[in-house]
């Protein structure tokens, strides 16, 4: 905008330059009605300026939502009342929207008049390309005189909080969890009712029965007490882990290792809530980030609010992070663990735990090399296949730079 500005005003300085030569080469008077002429044009346009910026009562409000995922179009819509009793006439609204490309965070619109005790609705849009917590402001308007010499401007400190989440893609077949509490299908019962827990049945009260589990309406009915019984469900645990270390962070913006890996853990972490699956998470970014057990979409969403603002600012190796937590992890679980395929000599110490604890390991690995230059991504890939397979008689599934993740899950499982 004030490129637009100077550009007038050198326009106008040449224009003055010229009938300023012309008045010299005509007659003084000449030069005088010019001066006046200019200077009463000038007087009047800021005393219109000053009117519009101190008379008019401007009211602003912006509706946008607060979740959107990566590459996705933010819609805003931002309400303009004037409150004054004077109308408004030639000005800008701008809107600072961080979330968009450099070269779009600075969204203008031109109105020409709004009427006293009227309102406008704009709305306009922007692609967010890159995942992050924003803060959308402040709004900035603009007054200009009626030859669009001068401006005055207002800043309207008018914030809205946006979350740009990773894009998930669709994980069409995953690895079978092996381990976790399987269903009882009625055979043994449980004394107590829980979250884990299906209504079953109805049995006689036997010695130790709650009296909450009393069902009145059959004792009363059989004239003798009858409780309610109930059947285990199936629950199964994972964990996922990785870490974004930040001198392993190969690669450049949306082809690095840090995105791909909250890209994967995102939609990992997806796929398991909607089956059902108790998660947690524990990562190292800027620091260790522990999320608990727990199911369901409030769940994900505190999940997709951390991989979000994830950093790969990690000063400690993935082995350090795993020998802090291991004891952590539960007996009877499913560990995912995220990685490069330079970490694999840690993988020893992660599979001892099937062992020791009757943890199912699930190794995602990165293929670093295709993240530095350019490459055969295949025979990379099959190398770092062939080279874990025969050290740990395992399949992992491995990801390149430039795979499609999705068709990855599908191809290995």
């Amino acid at each position: 905008m004030l490129k637009v500005f100077l550009k007038k005003w050198i326009f106008l300085l040449i224009i003055i330059i010229f009938n300023f030569i012309i008045g010299l080469k005509t007659s003084i008077p000449f030069f005088y009605f010019f001066f006046w002429f200019l200077t009463t044009t000038i007087v009047i346009s800021l005393f219109w300026l000053l009117i519009q910026y101190f008379g008019t009562k401007l009211y602003l409000s912006r509706a946008v939502i607060s979740k959107i995922e990566e590459d996705d179009i933010l819609e805003l819509e931002t309400m303009v009342k004037n409150n004054g009793l004077l109308p408004i006439f030639n000005f800008v609204i701008e809107d600072r929207l961080t979330c968009a490309l450099a070269e779009e965070r600075q969204k203008s619109i031109l109105l020409n008049y709004l009427a006293p005790k009227s309102l406008l609705n704009l709305k306009y849009s922007c692609v967010c390309p890159q995942r992050g917590k924003y803060e959308i402001g402040p709004i900035t308007v603009y007054f200009f005189d009626p030859c669009n010499l001068f401006f005055l401007k207002k800043v309207y400190y008018l914030y809205s909080e946006v979350y740009v989440y990773p894009r998930t893609f669709r994980v069409p077949r995953f690895p079978e969890l092996t381990r976790g509490i399987l269903p009882w299908f009625g055979i043994n019962t449980t004394n107590l009712s829980g979250d884990e827990d299906d209504f079953y049945g109805l049995r006689e009260y036997k010695p130790g029965d709650p009296v909450k589990r009393i069902h009145w309406i059959s004792t009363a009915r059989k004239n003798k007490i009858i409780v309610k019984e109930f059947q285990r469900q199936s629950f199964f645990r994972a964990t996922i882990i990785f870490n974004l270390e930040k001198d392993k962070n190969f690669g450049e913006g949306k082809h690095s290792v840090a995105e791909y890996t909250i890209k994967i853990a995102a939609s990992v972490a997806k796929y398991l809530i909607e089956k059902d699956i108790s998660l947690e998470i524990i990562a190292h970014t800027e620091e260790v980030v522990h999320i608990p057990f727990n199911k369901g979409a409030g769940h994900l969403e505190d999940i997709l609010k951390f991989l979000t603002i994830a950093k790969a600012e990690s000063r400690v190796s993935t082995y350090e992070l795993f020998q802090e937590f291991s004891r952590y992890i539960p007996n009877d679980s499913n560990l995912i663990v995220i990685m490069l395929d330079q970490d694999w000599k840690y993988l020893p110490a992660m599979l001892s735990l099937e062992k020791g604890s009757n943890v199912s390991v699930i190794p995602l690995i990165l293929v670093s090399s295709t993240f530095l230059y350019s490459f055969d991504k295949q025979k990379l890939a099959k190398d770092v296949q062939i080279k874990l397979s025969q050290a740990f008689n395992i399949t992992p599934i491995l990801f390149s730079r430039g795979d499609n993740l999705e068709e990855v899950f599908f191809k290995y499982y």
